[in-house]
């Protein structure tokens, strides 16, 4: 049984008319709509391919606040960096470089002491702007170079994000805060990650291709008349007016964060961090209305199963990035996406 078999049909109708469909891709067979989750279409490869765009500059998640408990350390990957996000025992997060410049172990397996971390392998202790402030087998004066890379942190709505920037400049924006986190009106977070194999660009450009909604995710029609794309600085919004009366709106804040709204159905925070050039960890929270707290589980595996987030999964994992693409009209936003996307590379 198809999940949205199970929800009330309006709920159906407003989730055909985004990204997230549970019916198979037409001209399919469900056989067929199945296999797009399969193993990679192709047994081979040719090695190189051409390499996806760097990591571009912005706020990106290190870890959903739940996960960062009271003087917990946790080690990640992300931006092509190994590093440590850790909890002082003053509650406050932090994100530094995974290694020690002492004789380089990873501070991965170290602790929190008070306000700093500490080191496992011979107990330097770092504070959380980077300077060693503690060699506890010596009293001679701590070399100025005994100081971690550190990155901006801000906590908010449930994550902890951290700054990237690949020239080392601060951060240029903020991150909006988000009205339904904390309301009364709404449900606490459902949480969702995963990783995958992706170029970060092609992950937000599929936002405004409006034409693989029909052939990847079955959509009825391609709605280039009724979607909108509009920037402002770092910030971009994706507005799509369905037949129901609803307006679906995507939200960007930078290349890493996006707020997906549903009106009456559900809200979704997304964050997409890169691991490296073809690497990303989603994690997202989905939100519901009250009334719709008992459908969340069926939404939420119709949004990221076989039709929604699992039929993108093999097309960004086999395809390959152009830097010049043939388009044609109909192709909706993606030029003016790219556009747009190309300032938060450092040099372009």
């Amino acid at each position: 049984v198809a999940v949205t078999d199970q929800l009330d049909p309006q709920i159906v109708d407003q989730l055909k008319l985004m990204v997230l469909p549970g019916d198979p891709p037409p001209n399919l067979g469900t056989d067929a709509a199945a296999g797009n989750t399969a193993e990679s279409t192709h047994r081979y490869q040719l090695v190189p391919r051409p390499a996806p765009p760097p990591v571009p500059n912005g706020w990106y998640a290190a870890c959903f606040s739940a996960d960062l408990g009271p003087s917990e350390v946790r080690s990640f990957i992300a931006v092509e960096h190994e590093l440590v996000a850790y909890r002082d025992e003053s509650g406050v997060a932090h994100v530094v470089a995974a290694h020690c410049p002492h004789l380089g172990a990873h501070l991965g397996g170290g602790h929190v002491v008070g306000e700093t971390i500490q080191c496992p392998y011979h107990g330097w202790r770092f504070g959380g702007d980077g300077a060693c402030v503690d060699v506890p087998y010596s009293d001679a004066h701590i070399p100025s170079k005994a100081c971690l890379p550190t990155y901006p942190v801000r906590e908010q709505d449930g994550f902890v994000f951290f700054w990237f920037h690949a020239g080392g400049a601060e951060p240029t924006y903020e991150l909006p805060r988000v009205a339904e986190v904390g309301d009364d009106g709404w449900t606490e977070p459902h949480p969702f990650q995963i990783e995958l194999v992706a170029a970060l660009q092609e992950m937000g450009e599929n936002n405004v291709d409006y034409a693989h909604l029909r052939y990847v995710h079955g959509r009825a029609a391609v709605p280039n008349d009724t979607s909108t794309f509009t920037t402002d600085g770092p910030f971009s919004t994706v507005v799509e007016d369905m037949p129901t009366g609803l307006t679906f709106t995507r939200d960007a804040w930078g290349p890493g964060v996006a707020l997906l709204r549903v009106p009456g159905v559900m809200t979704i925070y997304s964050t997409t961090t890169p691991i490296d050039r073809r690497h990303c960890g989603l994690q997202w929270h989905f939100y519901f209305p009250e009334d719709m707290a008992s459908s969340a589980e069926l939404i939420m595996e119709g949004v990221t199963g076989t039709h929604g987030l699992q039929a993108d999964i093999p097309i960004w994992r086999d395809k390959i990035f152009l830097e010049r693409p043939v388009l044609v009209k109909a192709d909706g936003n993606i030029a003016e996406f790219r556009r747009w996307y190309a300032q938060f590379y450092e040099g372009r």
